[in-house]
């Protein structure tokens, strides 16, 4: 799938712990098959924001993968749950409730994406997605960490940085300037 996918890259995937959160089968099975092409074998899915936190409470996932709009409980309300879950008798620095949370959305408005932000999101990709892009925005997630913030009312990648937004089709559907 890509150049860098080595050895090291591919341990690195088959031992992740995935949870996808979408409340369309057609989406889910999509992401699953996208996970599976890179070799990513534990995978939970979960049909919308509450059967997903519920898992979440009771696994350690190392991936979130999540939608935005759902009912009952929107992705955005569960990766906020997520963040505020407490971590009591935790070892380390990691927290289970530091997992990064990748959004899959069809929403690219800004006053959408800046809400993904606010509730935790830690990386956003607008649909449809690429294999090459959500590759690259999975491997991201896992081998970068993120600096979480901790205050009174939130916890989560800081609410200050701009959360990009990523778009697999932005290039071809701008239009082509003739030199």
């Amino acid at each position: 799938m890509n150049a860098r996918h080595d050895a090291e890259t591919s341990m690195l995937l088959a031992g992740l712990k995935v949870l996808v959160v979408d409340d369309s089968a057609n989406m889910r099975d999509l992401v699953v098959a996208l996970l599976n092409s890179m070799g990513i074998t534990d995978i939970t899915c979960a049909e919308d924001g509450d059967a997903g936190l519920e898992y979440f409470a009771t696994a350690t996932p190392d991936l979130v993968i999540t939608d935005g709009m759902m009912e009952p409980m929107t992705g955005y309300a569960m990766t906020s749950a997520i963040r505020a879950l407490s971590d009591d008798g935790a070892s380390g620095e990691f927290k289970r409730s530091d997992v990064p949370v990748l959004m899959l959305s069809g929403h690219s408005e800004p006053d959408i994406v800046e809400w993904a932000r606010d509730e935790g999101v830690t990386d956003y990709i607008v649909k449809p997605v690429s294999p090459e892009l959500f590759y690259e925005r999975v491997l991201a997630a896992i081998s970068n960490p993120t600096h979480i913030v901790e205050t009174a009312g939130f916890r989560g990648p800081s609410p200050r940085r701009t959360l990009p937004v990523h778009e697999a089709y932005r290039a071809q559907d701008k239009p082509a300037h003739d030199a």
